[in-house]
């Protein structure tokens, strides 16, 4: 029988108030042995992820946000271990990625029915990350939502909001950025936006194309100088007309460096700050094993 440990972070959005009985029926019905352990802290996640691992279990599976599921990947990448997802979070990012149903229970079905595959991850300062490295306006507003109880309750919908509290004050900010070998680039940038699969947000297809098993990742940089360009940009995207801009470059690369030139910018990666510019990302290829994907 197939074993799996739960480690569920109390302090998620929908934590509190998850039925821990339906998550134990759910692993029941699909005859997996299952055992619930929680904690209120990263580093508590870290560590059970690690004892978890070493029981010697075919899966772990992260009941929170995509910061939970980020703390668990050191313990796993490289390893037989499959990393599974309970979406309890603000915005699920990669469960969404992943197409799967957001209500916990039925979450736990897809993947325990579906097939596993060998994914990519991303390293960011040394911090691997599963769906999402960023620096300037999206790890704003992720900073913003992050600090603020209030924001996080209103779950997918605080980011957007954070992004209009933000938006009149927001100016490009000189950035040297490498990507892959090729010569350095200097740009007014409002946001570089690294991504390991097809969306931003867990909604919008900010690189329709792109897949998290194919070896890169995806850069997508928005230049420009003040809010007018921003929400310029965030309608195009939306509309999905972005990527034959001049003043969006888009890439697939296997590293990028971003260094200003100026003030430090902020600097995110899959919801949690990570502090400020510079920043170093790298590809880690087939790295991770994955429970529940499906394609479209």
């Amino acid at each position: 029988m197939p074993r799996a440990v739960v480690l569920l972070n109390p302090r998620s959005r929908s934590g509190r108030n998850v039925s821990v009985g339906r998550i134990l029926e759910a692993f029941a019905e699909a005859a997996w042995s299952v055992e619930l352990w929680a904690g209120d802290s990263p580093d508590w996640t870290v560590s059970a992820a690690v004892r978890a691992r070493d029981l010697g279990v075919d899966a772990i599976f992260g009941a929170g946000g995509d910061g939970v599921l980020a703390q668990i990947l050191p313990a796993i990448v490289n390893t037989d271990v499959a990393l599974g997802v309970v979406p309890l979070g603000t915005g699920n990012v990669w469960a969404r990625e992943l197409r799967l149903p957001l209500q916990p229970r039925r979450a736990i079905v897809a993947q325990l029915v579906g097939p596993t595959t060998q994914v990519d991850v991303g390293l960011a300062n040394g911090r691997l990350f599963l769906a999402i490295a960023s620096v300037g306006l999206d790890a704003r507003i992720v900073e913003l939502v992050e600090s603020d109880a209030g924001a996080k309750a209103l779950g997918q919908l605080a980011y957007p909001l954070a992004g209009l509290a933000l938006a009149s004050g927001l100016r490009g900010t000189a950035t040297r950025v490498w990507l892959d070998d090729d010569p350095p680039i200097d740009l007014n940038l409002l946001a570089g936006i690294i991504t390991n699969g097809r969306l931003y947000g867990g909604l919008v297809p900010l690189v329709p194309q792109a897949r998290f098993d194919d070896g890169v990742l995806d850069a997508s940089l928005f230049v420009g100088g003040g809010p007018f360009e921003a929400t310029a940009h965030a309608a195009r995207v939306l509309a999905g007309l972005h990527q034959a801009r001049h003043d969006v470059v888009m890439r697939r690369v296997r590293r990028a460096r971003f260094e200003s030139l100026a003030q430090p910018l902020p600097v995110q990666t899959d919801g949690d700050i990570l502090g400020t510019t510079p920043l170093a990302v790298e590809v880690k290829p087939a790295a991770l094993r994955v429970l529940g994907v499906t394609r479209a």
